[in-house]
């Protein structure tokens, strides 16, 4: 009962530090939102999205370990990620795996164009 407080109040902190910095820093060019794709978002997924919208910064959403499923659910899971989190589909949703190194092309052309 302890601990989960604590995780609970620790989580509150972090919350607190990530909504001041986005909203503080003017040096931030582009958020990349990091998904799993193998899982719908948890609550603390769209709390963050809500955090990174707000913000008004650039985004774009990589739906990560895209590696760890098949080839051919890729594109249906990144579909279903943009509906659940942005169902406007006005942030640019991509499979990504940083593991196998696949999906990232796109990506890199994207954040360059921040840089």
């Amino acid at each position: 009962m302890v601990i989960a407080r604590c995780l609970k109040k620790s989580r509150n902190l972090f919350g607190k530090f990530i909504e001041e910095y986005l909203f503080n820093c003017t040096e931030i060019s582009l958020i990349i939102f990091l998904v799993d794709i193998r899982h719908s978002p948890t609550e603390n997924d769209k709390l963050m999205y809500n955090y990174i919208i707000s913000s008004k910064i650039p985004c774009l959403i990589l739906a990560n370990k895209a590696d760890k499923i098949a080839i051919t659910k890729v594109e249906d899971s990144v579909k279903a990620l943009q509906k659940q989190l942005n169902p406007l589909g006005d942030i640019p949703t991509f499979a990504f795996s940083s593991e196998r190194k696949i999906y990232q092309d796109e990506v890199w052309k994207i954040i360059e164009n921040y840089i």
